[in-house]
């Protein structure tokens, strides 16, 4: 675990590199914006959707965990890859990938004449999957350490930002001119994007890759995770974590449907403009949740995020009527965002400058195996009581409370041996690991 400090902390200046790292905060930015917004749309305007592709009301639920799980069919087995690709051979070709893939999906689901046509384009999702770890690698190689939190959570907060902007707007759109026109302007936004990234950003120079093939790659950025027993805890609280999300998340638009009592015109823009809500609350929170870890440690912010977010999941499957949930809504969105940016700063202190793209891809394996998993449990809930998957989401994230405490117990006890552990914290020497 030494080693892997000293070489993640020896780390060329950021004048060294081709890119500015602000110039890359913003463009990788400007891509989750477009990303998240996308998918936002989807996954909001999912089961009204379906009712147009003529799902029976009886089958929304079910198909909705089905779709939503579909992309990871593909994507799980490929993740491990993207970042030792993206180490071996480009950086660049594996950012902008997603973007145009992305467009290629949205297309299709605009398109879709029927729920069978709409699951292919799903399914087409897992080849978008691997672009966030590889972005963030080449982000923190240009960050200052100092900066790097802020960096990250800024970066991080382009997802929940499209979350914000992508309901409101696209309830108006969807209600205004209908979903498929709505899933095809995501469809250009997306094409748009991978050009802008395709002409912005600039291939870094691989630091000492050699000639090392994809299969050894792999093998060093496994033994770099299991070389550090911190490490493994955390892809194990980050998959309890999304999990507990996963599990509900897909659900929500329908119990807002079944708690709304007004026009049926307006349910779009009544859903997109909950989400929204929820989705500023993590735009302008994630940043802050990333610089209060540098501030008083990554280990005390982990509990407090743990704590709001089961409680909020359970207020929202509790909530009688739509107010008191939209409401539950938005106060979990407040906390959302801070779990993986927070997460994700500890792992990029962590690995080596040169397998970081690998290590951080593998850091998104946790989160999207519960995205796999966690809807398909979620429609087995769903399909006998729809509240369900907000009560076992609650207690996911209390599990997941359980290990961030006792693993920041670990690190307190390991601060007083020596500084290996305050180096593991992820924060200077001089702040405090608990």
């Amino acid at each position: 675990m030494s080693e892997m400090i000293t070489q993640s902390s020896a780390e060329p200046p950021s004048s060294a590199h081709a890119n500015d790292w602000r110039v890359l905060l913003f463009i990788f930015t400007l891509a989750g914006v477009v990303e998240s917004q996308a998918f936002g749309h989807l996954n909001a305007f999912r089961p009204l959707f379906l009712q147009e592709l003529g799902v029976p009301m009886g089958k929304i639920a079910f198909w909705t965990g089905i779709l939503a799980s579909l992309g990871f069919v593909i994507g799980l087995p490929l993740l491990p890859f993207w970042g030792v690709w993206a180490d071996r051979y480009s950086r660049k070709l594996i950012i902008v990938r997603s973007a145009y893939v992305e467009g290629v999906l949205f297309s299709l689901a605009a398109f879709s004449p029927n729920v069978w046509f709409l699951a292919v384009a799903q399914l087409l999702g897992g080849f978008v999957f691997g672009n966030t770890g590889v972005m963030l690698a080449m982000l923190a190689d240009a960050t200052p350490r100092k900066r790097l939190g802020l960096a990250v959570g800024v970066a991080s907060a382009g997802f929940p930002i499209g979350s914000s902007v992508g309901p409101l707007v696209g309830g108006y759109v969807a209600q205004t001119f209908g979903i498929r026109p709505l899933l095809f302007g995501d469809a250009v936004a997306s094409a748009l994007m991978g050009v802008a990234m395709t002409l912005i950003v600039r291939e870094e120079k691989r630091v000492g890759m050699g000639q090392a093939r994809v299969g050894q790659l792999l093998r060093r950025a496994v033994d770099d995770i299991l070389s550090s027993r911190l490490v493994v805890g955390l892809f194990a609280l980050y998959f309890l974590a999304t999990f507990g999300t996963a599990i509900f998340q897909q659900f929500l638009p329908i119990l807002l449907q079944r708690l709304d009592t007004g026009p049926i015109s307006l349910l779009p823009s009544m859903i997109g403009a909950t989400l929204t809500a929820a989705g500023i609350a993590m735009a302008v929170t994630t940043p802050l949740w990333g610089r209060l870890g540098d501030i008083i440690g990554r280990w005390r912010v982990l509990p407090i995020i743990l704590a709001a977010l089961s409680l909020g999941i359970l207020a929202e499957g509790l909530a009688p009527r739509l107010f008191p949930l939209q409401a539950a809504v938005f106060g979990v969105g407040l906390f959302q965002g801070g779990l993986g940016a927070t997460v994700v700063a500890l792992l990029a202190t962590l690995a080596p400058v040169e397998r970081r793209a690998s290590i951080l891809n593998f850091s998104l394996l946790p989160s999207q195996l519960s995205w796999f998993v966690g809807p398909l449990l979620g429609a087995a809930l769903a399909s006998t009581a729809l509240r369900l998957p907000f009560y076992v989401g609650a207690g996911v994230q209390g599990v997941a409370l359980l290990v961030a405490l006792l693993l920041a117990r670990r690190i307190s006890r390991s601060a007083r041996v020596g500084p290996q552990a305050q180096a593991e914290t992820g924060q200077h020497p001089q702040q405090a690991a608990v």
